[in-house]
């Protein structure tokens, strides 16, 4: 074994690092290059597809492309430069490589380097030194610098510094371009394009009739009131370029599946677009495409339903006057739109909504009520009152001393505003100040609107409305007539009265008005029994006795004199009133007995008269009778019977049917009259115990009587006639029955008009004493008159 010559250690030490050094340089260019050209090409993507899309690439494809290009440049960076530099090249590898670089080596080097290492005979050995002094000769003749190639290092290195030019000039030439890349690839920023836009817009909705405007919360969301129209609004921000038009792209959500298009949104101006969406009920995701602005994330809008107020009912507090104090423990339940109370009420206003409420307001045509809370719902604001002055078209607001905590329960889905109906409200609301308190004031029947604001910010698409309608306190009503007394009366009567009052809420007390026209001046007399604050008061001067009777006697009148009398009433309202009423005004004549008893005379003989003509008329029916009996007994006679001859019968029957029923309606006229005469002559006090049972006894018992039995049983029988003729049998008979009937009712009518002309005769002889009494006194102040006409203008 030989050692190695050191001239072909030394080529061989020389020849491994020149290849190392190759392998380095080249695998640096490669990296540089390999890294220059994924810039690009993640670079020329990006803008590409923001110029498509107007949109940055998804972070998701920059964090998958930076850890791909990564990874590449590790690979290559491995490959090209860790495992070739660090390979191992031992002198045979290297000897190799000469002796195949260069030929006329003719395997000298290699059999040298490898005979080096290995032992051997001395032949052997001088043979390897033989040869190994052949290829230290022909080394020395070799021009070793051609042992590698230089070409592909040099275009390796040529790529990688054009590469790198241009990347360095892009930096030196777009600084914002090469920043925009590191802060897509390297930072990871989702909008790295934003400041390199030329367009931009800012999205919003326009809430309400009154366009409010609402933005989207931070993660792109808007929460629209369901049923109702919902307007974007697109508008450019101030030194930004406004887009030619604006592309909205929405996708609505729907029980049968996404529904997607696409519109141009409407130029308001130069900086501003609109769309208005119909009646949303669904939810949706838009996009906005103005030049080179649209939203990465879709807005959203989340159909909700709206703030609506489920229930009003009211806690009232009536007057006390009203007698409703026992109903305040149970609340007035709202039905629909309209409610009634009493004026002079306070009420709570409680409503129940069917959502969370931040915010309420109440309003009238004279002030509006806001309170609530801030947009946390944590803080509760201050009240506010606004008084409106309709007008004017005013307003003036007040900040209350009420904390709008003290109107909500813990849920916020109900609220209270105490109010109050009253007469007195303009004048109150004129008077509206920081220093108000509740209740408020309302005028009876205006409408009273409820504005809700809910932890959604959104607003009642409309005002729920209620109408308090004041019910007035009406002044008692009167309902009264006299009964048993004439307008004509005597000075120590007594008035009877009946009938009732009645009141909204309670008679408080009623008397009895008069004056006489010697005296103008309104006197009062309670009646004997009170109503005690009674809805509905009959008068009553004792149990049983409904009737109030005013005496005349204290008021000691004379004949001749007019006396007016009425019943009045008062109630009880103690806030508006009290309230007057009086009722029917009567009028009376005061007379002597005599007189009034001869006035009654003639009523009496009146009366008669009409008795006499009812008698007359009844004579007549029972003449008729005998023609329908001699009918009846030839029709029932008849072998052959006509329909004809039937109707013509009953005809008969029906006229005497009808003609009977007019008396009878007559006949109780007249017993109705002669029994008021009876109460005329009680209350007037001219009644005598012969008087009353002469006119009680044989005058309207007896008229009673026929009323009730007579009339009667001829209307039955006369009805049985018919029937007996429709059946055509048993006629005859009925005809007679009915014919005793009718005299029957003749003898009793005949027995009471003998009475009357009884009491006519005696009551003429009263009548013609009266008219001699009144003669006899009229010639008495005749011869007065004469006797002071002759004392002073006889001769002297």
């Amino acid at each position: 074994m030989t050692s190695q010559r050191p001239e072909i250690q030394r080529v061989l030490v020389q020849l491994r690092s020149w290849i190392r050094r190759y392998v380095l340089v080249e695998g640096i260019a490669a990296v540089i290059a390999l890294a220059c050209l994924l810039f690009w090409l993640t670079f020329g993507l990006d803008v590409v597809y923001f110029w498509f899309s107007q949109l940055e690439l998804p972070k998701w494809f920059r964090v998958a492309s930076l850890i791909g290009m990564v990874t590449v440049i590790v690979g290559v960076a491995l490959t090209w430069i860790g495992v070739r530099f660090f390979r191992k090249l031992d002198p045979s590898s290297l000897a190799l490589a000469l002796e195949r670089k260069f030929p006329e080596l003719n395997d000298r080097l290699i059999t040298a380097v490898q005979m080096a290492e290995r032992p051997g005979s001395g032949v052997q050995n001088s043979m390897v030194q033989r040869t190994t002094d052949e290829a230290v000769e022909k080394l020395s003749a070799l021009e070793l610098t051609r042992t590698l190639n230089p070409v592909p290092l040099k275009r390796m290195l040529v790529a990688a510094g054009v590469l790198l030019a241009s990347v360095l000039g892009l930096g030196l030439a777009n600084a914002q371009g090469m920043e925009r890349w590191y802060n897509a690839y390297v930072l990871g920023r989702d909008n790295y394009w934003e400041p390199f836009r030329k367009n931009r817009l800012a999205i919003h909705v326009l809430a309400g009739p009154r366009e409010q405007v609402r933005n989207f919360d931070e993660h792109g969301v808007y929460k629209h009131p369901r049923g109702e129209d919902l307007q974007i609004q697109a508008t450019v921000p101030d030194q930004t370029q406004p887009p030619e038009r604006v592309r909205l792209q929405y996708v609505g959500f729907s029980a049968t599946g996404p529904r997607r298009g696409q519109l141009t949104m409407s130029r308001m101006g130069d900086s501003e677009f609109r769309h208005t969406f119909s009646r949303i009920s669904n939810d949706q995701q838009l996009w906005f495409r103005g030049g080179d602005y649209v939203n990465r994330t879709p807005y959203r809008i989340q159909v909700v339903d709206p703030p609506r107020v489920d229930a009003i009912s009211l806690k009232c507090d009536y007057p006390s006057y009203t007698g409703m104090d026992s109903l305040e423990d149970r609340d007035v339940r709202v039905v629909g739109m309209q409610v009634a109370l009493p004026m002079e009420t306070k009420f709570d206003l409680q409503a129940t909504s069917n959502k969370t409420l931040l915010q309420v307001r109440v309003r009238t045509p004279n002030f509006e009520v806001a309170m609530g809370f801030s947009d946390d719902g944590k803080t509760p604001l201050p009240v506010k009152l606004t008084r409106l002055d309709v007008e004017t078209s005013t307003s003036q607001t007040f900040t209350l001393n009420e904390t709008s905590e003290a109107f909500f329960d813990a849920t916020r889905k109900q609220f209270r505003v105490p109010l109050t109906i009253t007469d007195k409200a303009t004048e109150q609301l004129a008077g509206l100040s920081a220093e108000s308190r509740f209740p408020l004031p309302v005028v009876a029947d205006e409408t009273i609107q409820i504005i809700l604001f809910d932890e959604d910010q959104i607003e009642s698409p409309s005002p729920s409305t209620l109408t308090v309608n004041g019910i007035v306190d009406q002044s008692p009503v009167v309902s009264t007539r006299r009964t048993g007394i004439g307008t004509v009366v005597t000075r120590i009567a007594t008035i009877p009265i009946e009938g009732k009052i009645t009141d909204d809420y309670g008679v408080a007390k009623a008397w009895f008005s008069y004056r006489t026209q010697d005296d103008l001046t309104e006197k009062r007399l309670p009646l004997a029994k009170q109503p005690g604050g009674q809805k509905e008061f009959r008068l009553e001067q004792a149990p049983g006795q409904f009737v109030e009777r005013f005496n005349l006697i204290p008021l000691k009148l004379e004949d001749g004199q007019i006396l007016t009398l009425n019943v009045s009433a008062e109630d009880g309202d103690d806030q508006n009133g009290p309230h007057v009423s009086l009722g029917e005004m009567f009028t009376f004549q005061i007379v002597s007995q005599d007189d009034l008893l001869a006035k009654m005379f003639e009523r009496e003989v009146a009366l008669r008269t009409r008795f006499e003509q009812v008698r007359g008329e009844v004579q007549e029916l029972r003449k008729s009778f005998d023609g329908i009996n001699e009918q009846v007994s030839q029709y029932e006679k008849a072998t052959e019977k006509t329909a004809d001859s039937q109707q013509v019968l009953l005809g008969y029957i029906d006229r005497a049917l009808h003609q009977l029923r007019k008396n009878h309606t007559e006949t109780r006229s007249i017993e109705l009259a002669f029994r008021d005469l009876r109460e005329e002559l009680v209350n007037n006090r001219i009644d005598t115990a012969e008087l009353l049972e002469r006119i009680e006894r044989r005058v309207i018992e007896p008229m009673s009587l026929i009323n009730n039995a007579d009339f009667n049983d001829v209307d039955r029988q006369m009805g049985a006639l018919r029937l007996a003729t429709e059946r055509q049998s048993g006629m005859e008979a009925v005809s007679q029955e009915t014919t005793a009937s009718i005299d029957l009712l003749l003898q009793h009518i005949d027995a009471i008009l003998a009475e009357m002309r009884d009491r006519g005769t005696i009551n003429d002889l009263i009548q013609g004493l009266q008219d001699i009494i009144k003669r006899e006194k009229q010639l008495l102040d005749q011869i007065e008159e004469k006797r002071i006409e002759d004392s002073f203008f006889g001769p002297s």
